[in-house]
């Protein structure tokens, strides 16, 4: 059977991470690994962190009865949770909590759906609540085959986690976004009102319970820890990339950078922003981004071709110069004529290959391409 929460914490605390861990504490049964599932980034009525739990638990359908007592006395109390953003105009939500009950795991093709999109309730099961059981069907529905791991620790009174500790984990192999590369910044610990004590990312299980046991040990007192299987950094909300050719090019209020009228490069995406605005009319890039409200919003860029229009440089080394509209070109040092009016020439960008924003601009589901 599968089981699934979502949509317990508002951006004022509270967080599915931790009312989960506490179910998964609390169940009569056997349980197999937790997973933490990032969907679609855009969805409205998203939670802060936009992610929903599931797991594979092992009993019959008498957990039913047990399930129904528990979410009354522990989920459902939590809805209703809302608070205003400090950073986004967006509108916010009440919490609307979901859980979700499956008897086999729900088609696949509905988490590529919502991790791509907006989807709707998914019909079938055993489900309780609002909102939240669109996130904790999705996340019943993902396989895991490709996958990350992360390993939280929920903090019982200050954040504090020790810096000797996280230079240890960050040099660990297998540990990923640790610290901001740019300026030295651990990644690890939320700054908002939370009970996330860290949330560390490594490639592997087994370096996720390394590293999360080193923390744990170095840090303020926590009130539990837990590795989560999940599909952070796999790039699974991004379908294809895709080719373009650049046809015009704006500057936007707030720094962003808008090509063709369509995909935008936000001001703080760092050299992605910087590639954008050295791109110029005639150039072909790859890219990678999601659409909402007809534009794209880029995450990532190549630099496939970008060619300039010069006049030739003369056997003397000097550049050539129009003589008028018809009447080629001539050295001014020279005098030397030529009917080559033009010749094109590579232009290198100042980022060669895929450019992305920086690591702490990303979204939880950006997989790294370099």
């Amino acid at each position: 059977m599968w089981l699934g929460i979502d949509d317990t914490d508002s951006l004022e605390g509270g967080c599915t991470t931790l009312v989960f861990h506490q179910l998964l504490d609390s169940i009569p049964c056997e349980y197999g690994e937790p997973r933490l599932t990032r969907l679609w980034p855009f969805a409205a009525q998203r939670t802060r962190g936009n992610a929903s739990l599931s797991v594979e638990i092992y009993c019959d359908e008498s957990i039913i009865e047990w399930l129904d007592k528990y979410w009354i006395e522990n989920i459902l109390p939590l809805k209703g949770q809302i608070s205003n953003s400090e950073h986004s105009d967006r509108k916010q939500y009440p919490s609307d909590p979901g859980m979700t009950l499956f008897f086999e795991q729900p088609n696949e093709d509905y988490y590529w759906k919502a991790v791509r999109g907006e989807v709707d309730f998914y019909q079938g099961g055993h489900q309780w609540g609002g909102n939240g059981r669109i996130g904790a069907a999705a996340s019943c529905a993902w396989r895991g085959n490709n996958r990350t791991w992360e390993g939280i620790a929920w903090r019982m009174g200050e954040r504090k986690v020790s810096e000797e500790a996280l230079t240890i984990v960050d040099e660990l192999d297998g540990t990923f976004l640790c610290r901001d590369p740019r300026n030295n910044r651990g990644l690890i610990s939320p700054r908002g009102p939370c009970p996330v004590m860290f949330g560390v990312r490594a490639t592997s299980k087994e370096v996720a319970e390394k590293a999360t046991k080193i923390l744990v040990k170095n840090s303020a007192p926590t009130s539990g820890s837990r590795v989560f299987a999940t599909n952070q950094g796999t790039g699974d909300h991004i379908e294809s990339v895709n080719t373009l050719t650049i046809s015009s090019k704006e500057i936007i209020q707030g720094g962003h950078v808008l090509l063709n009228e369509k995909f935008i490069a936000f001001g703080e995406s760092g050299n992605l922003k910087l590639i954008a605005q050295w791109l110029e009319v005639g150039d072909n890039i790859e890219y990678i981004g999601m659409e909402f409200e007809n534009k794209i919003h880029l995450e990532g860029i190549k630099v496939v071709d970008s060619k300039r229009k010069l006049r030739p440089i003369c056997s003397c080394g000097t550049r050539m110069k129009s003589m008028g509209v018809n009447q080629g070109v001539r050295c001014p040092r020279c005098k030397k004529k030529s009917q080559q009016n033009w010749v094109t020439e590579d232009r290198s960008p100042p980022k060669s290959g895929w450019v992305q924003p920086p690591v702490d601009k990303r979204r939880h589901l950006a997989k790294s391409l370099t």
